[in-house]
């Protein structure tokens, strides 16, 4: 039987922009925000985070740390420091805002991905990753095996959302689910607080998730398919859907 619904866990403004992508496929689409963003307590010192005869490395590892990050900074921090950025929509964030990052991921949009290149294998320095509170703790351990000096900037924070009555209910008169994951993160927070008979229609589902490690946690829930999209954004993860809805 064709799902009836798919929900979708993306933040806005993306969430809006890939429901108006599956419009017209015959299915009522659920947007479920997850979290709000809210700036954070970076606990690094900006004035002195660089020593000043080493490289400098500024990690954003997503468009909330560009976001955040950015307006956070003195005038000239940035100045004469390689900017990496763990993904192709990071490094956009970057660009419109004045910024060209140096290091960037050939393929794939995650820590392993942003390690695997070229310019983080030869000397180290001092890094500092722009992130939000326990996230990116490979990307941490791994630069510190290397004998970069790293420091976390936790820019901004998520805030959970506890899952409104109306996306339980539209689950509950769901015949049938498919799911759209961008985020561990999210992932686990929904399946704490979503409401048990809700989530058991979402486990019993299609997960379109974004990598190979939010497919190893939905694997943890899933009883349905997972689905891992050619890509993290809205095109390929709408793709996907439309694929599982044509089978």
């Amino acid at each position: 039987m064709k799902p009836s619904h798919v929900l979708i866990t993306r933040p806005e403004p993306q969430s809006a922009d890939l429901a108006q992508r599956l419009q017209g496929l015959g299915v009522d689409i659920i947007t479920l925000e997850v979290f709000q963003f809210r700036p954070g307590y970076p606990g690094v010192d900006f004035s002195s985070a660089w020593p000043r005869a080493d490289r400098r490395l500024a990690i954003f590892c997503s468009t909330r740390a560009v976001e955040f990050g950015l307006r956070q900074l003195p005038a000239g921090f940035l100045d004469g420091v390689e900017i990496a950025a763990i993904g192709p929509a990071t490094a956009r964030e970057l660009e419109r805002a004045g910024w060209t990052p140096t290091i960037v991921p050939e393929s794939g949009f995650d820590s392993e991905s942003l390690l695997g290149e070229e310019a983080l294998a030869g000397r180290p320095g001092s890094a500092l990753i722009f992130t939000a509170p326990g996230g990116r703790e490979m990307l941490y351990q791994a630069l510190l095996e290397r004998e970069w000096k790293v420091q976390f900037a936790h820019v901004y924070r998520r805030e959970p959302l506890a899952p409104p009555a109306s996306v339980r209910d539209a689950l509950l008169a769901s015949d049938g689910v498919i799911s759209v994951w961008t985020s561990g993160s999210a992932l686990q927070q929904v399946a704490g607080q979503m409401e048990p008979r809700a989530w058991s229609r979402v486990c019993a589902g299609a997960f379109v998730v974004v990598s190979e490690r939010v497919a190893d946690l939905a694997a943890t829930f899933a009883r349905g398919p997972i689905i891992v999209a050619d890509g993290p954004g809205n095109v390929d993860l709408a793709a996907a859907v439309r694929a599982l809805l044509d089978t």
